[in-house]
């Protein structure tokens, strides 16, 4: 892009890699980009979208530094008015950017930054269920919104990002906080019942032949769970990138998971074939299991669809949330698709993945 770009620099202080937020910011002043602020996360907790202040000041890229929770902590300062995002992933698993392809190495982050293509990609819309009701239609559905650009999850996660983002336990475990806060999520969950109510749900083309067109009506399902997931961005586990066969950035769609509370070398099993694409489109047998013949997949003790929204109610009282690892709110919620709302910047090279090639 001609002339020099003019950023402000948005970061996590407790990323797990942000010890090296001087270095990225060196390489961005290296790359002729003027940083007019730098700020913490925290600045902006309290504030009302800041998007069209940023743009009045001649600000037009805003970084953010860090994690997933911190990318999904900037879209409400964008996503209505406000410059293009870009992403420095000093995070520890910085799913987000590499669902983006976005080179995990400062010096190739920069790159994408100082020459990649804008693309506008799907975001999660997420706001109460009793507000999603009354705001339909009005236009002020977006005005009461919380947003996600990687997952929204419901249950065993919940309780593992209190532990693993907690600053505490971080500066006391350092490189174990991951895993000390997994066995002790597992160790203190119990399965939770929820219900789930779809719009617009959708499946493989042969699932909606056989829905007959009832794919499009309601569908309400209620299960036992380990953890509800409500995916946007396709890549999970950091470094191993496991990947949901099919989901995209830019599908208009929801993946919605659900793993049950089952055996959990049969859970492990389910998701391993999972994100192995090893999913088999329902039987008529198995639709009397599911009651809802959109499923993708028939994987003991995993159920995936995919939607353009869903509403999640929990009869045993309100449970929290976590959107992008970060917990925010709490049930009952609905989720809908935003499609093409967030711009962001990515390689030239990048491609969201298709239905058809899962790649």
């Amino acid at each position: 892009m001609p002339g020099k770009r003019r950023a402000i620099v948005i970061h996590s202080p407790h990323s797990g890699r942000a010890p090296q937020l001087e270095e990225a910011l060196k390489l961005l002043q290296e790359a002729d980009i003027e940083l007019v602020r730098v700020e913490p996360i925290t600045n902006l907790n309290e504030l009302p979208s800041q998007g069209s202040t940023w743009l009045a000041q001649g600000i037009d890229l805003a970084i953010a530094a860090g994690g997933d929770g911190l990318v999904g902590g900037m879209i409400r300062h964008v996503i209505k008015e406000g410059p293009p995002l870009a992403i420095l992933p000093l995070g520890t698993a910085n799913d987000t950017a590499r669902s983006l392809a976005i080179p995990q190495d400062l010096p190739g982050a920069v790159e994408v930054i100082v020459g990649g293509l804008e693309a506008a990609i799907d975001v999660g819309m997420v706001l109460p269920a009793a507000a999603s009701s009354s705001a339909s239609g009005t236009g002020d559905e977006e005005a009461e919104s919380d947003y996600f650009c990687h997952t929204l999850t419901i249950g065993l996660n919940v309780e593992f990002a209190r532990l693993a983002t907690s600053s505490e336990m971080r500066e006391r475990f350092g490189a174990m906080t991951y895993p000390l806060a997994a066995l002790e999520a597992l160790r203190a969950h119990e399965p939770l019942e929820v219900i789930l109510g779809f719009e617009e749900p959708s499946g493989s083309l042969a699932a909606q032949q056989q829905c007959q067109g009832q794919a499009q009506a309601a569908a309400e399902l209620r299960y036992q769970v380990l953890q509800v997931a409500v995916i946007n961005a396709p890549i999970f586990g950091g470094p191993l990138q496991l990947s949901i066969p099919g989901a995209s950035v830019t599908d208009h769609l929801l993946d919605i998971v659900v793993v049950q509370g089952l055996d959990w070398k049969e859970i492990a099993a389910a998701i391993s074939q999972l994100f192995a694409g090893g999913e088999s489109e329902q039987s008529e047998a198995d639709e009397g299991a599911t009651g809802h013949p959109a499923e993708l997949t028939a994987l003991p003790g995993l159920h995936h669809w995919r939607a353009s929204g869903v509403t999640i109610s929990t009869p045993a009282g309100p449970c929290e949330v976590t959107l992008d690892g970060e917990v925010k709110g709490k049930t009952p919620i609905t989720v809908r698709i935003a499609p093409e709302r967030l711009r962001v910047l990515v390689p030239t090279t990048w491609q969201a993945p298709t239905a058809e090639t899962g790649t």
